[in-house]
């Protein structure tokens, strides 16, 4: 046997026993890499190996309080400020099936107001959707919101509450039906032997420039001693663009006490209402003002009270901002707060 024929036995032989090690090896499956999901709107990425597209989002907010009572505050305590820090956090997951968007959605926000080391978290938001089926906590129809500043909020005592709704919407309208669990929103004003849930129903409508919707809702509630009787009101909203820099915003509600203002067991109309306005210098600084008025429906004599507030928005980079917030109430007492905010 030649020197050549040797070596090149020992080379096959070799490589006969590398392969063979070789196969033995398990081989590591690619990974796969995030997707973005161009079906819905911007931020959705499809979670790895399926065809659901996911969106997370949050927010930071810190806040420096200033009232001119220490009652104001909340908890209450001796000082004339505190300061406060707020966060949340979502998440969106949407699929397109054969009916429509199949959704979950859940919305969470804490506070750290100063007491304690432990901060106070709630589900603000938690439902699903499927087509026109929504069913979950979530905001009620009924609700009409708030101006544009960020301190006078709507005197509806109808907010969020386990619902099943269902709505539609087309060519610039939509119509919104739900009924609701009322121990949420009432409780202890419901009669000993309730069955009917909170009906509540909402229209809404766009047309360029104006945008608004209309509301009701209809309830059945403790009279007195426990017996039955009902409670109903309405609401509605209207934002109108004005140029290229101007909006404003109108909002009412009218109704059963119970869903005005509050006010025992009386059922005297109530009605409340909030004109905003909304400025914009630039791009990146904006100008709000909010009016509100309230004739709650509590019997002889009758509360009536108002709100004024302003701000100045600042925002420098997108999804920060700063404002400056100052209220004050014809009963005499005055409130501001200076804000930074992160979203994302």
């Amino acid at each position: 046997m030649t020197l050549k024929t040797l070596l090149l036995g020992s080379a096959a032989a070799f490589a006969v026993v590398g392969g063979a090690q070789a196969a033995d090896l398990s081989v590591a499956e690619p990974v796969e890499s995030v997707r973005i999901c161009d079906a819905f709107a911007g931020g959705y990425w499809y979670i790895p190996g399926s065809d659901t597209c996911l969106k997370i989002g949050g927010s930071v907010e810190f806040q420096v309080n200033l009232h001119s009572l220490a009652s104001n505050a909340s908890p209450s305590h001796s000082g004339n400020w505190d300061f406060l820090t707020k966060f949340g956090l979502t998440a969106d997951a949407r699929s397109v099936v054969d009916v429509g968007t199949l959704e979950g959605y859940v919305k969470i926000k804490g506070t750290f107001d100063g007491v304690g080391t432990t901060p106070t978290v709630t589900t603000d938001e938690a439902w699903l959707s499927l087509g026109a089926l929504k069913a979950g906590h979530f905001d009620s129809p009924f609700k009409p919101g708030s101006g544009f500043v960020d301190y006078i909020t709507t005197t509806s005592n109808v907010g969020s509450n386990n619902k099943l709704q269902l709505g539609w919407a087309a060519a610039g309208f939509g119509l919104a039906l739900g009924i609701e669990d009322p121990r949420e929103t009432w409780g202890s004003s419901l009669p000993d032997s309730w069955s009917m849930p909170l009906i509540t129903g909402a229209i809404t409508a766009s047309s360029g420039s104006v945008a608004g919707f209309l509301s009701a809702g209809f309830v059945q509630l403790d009279g007195s001693g426990g017996t039955s009787t009902t409670a109903w009101g309405v609401s509605g909203k209207v934002d109108i663009g004005i140029g290229a820099n101007d909006k404003l915003k109108l909002i009412g509600i009218y109704g059963d006490g119970k869903f005005v203002g509050g006010g025992g067991n009386g059922y005297n109309n109530g009605w409340s209402a909030i004109a905003s306005f909304q400025h914009l210098f630039s791009s990146k600084l904006a100008f709000d003002v909010d009016y509100s008025y309230l004739h709650a429906a509590q019997g002889s004599p009758t509360a009536d009270t108002w709100n004024i507030a302003g701000d100045l928005v600042w925002t420098p980079y997108t999804n920060f901002k700063g404002k400056l917030i100052a209220g004050w109430t014809n009963t005499g007492t005055w409130s501001g707060r200076v804000s930074l905010a992160r979203s994302w």
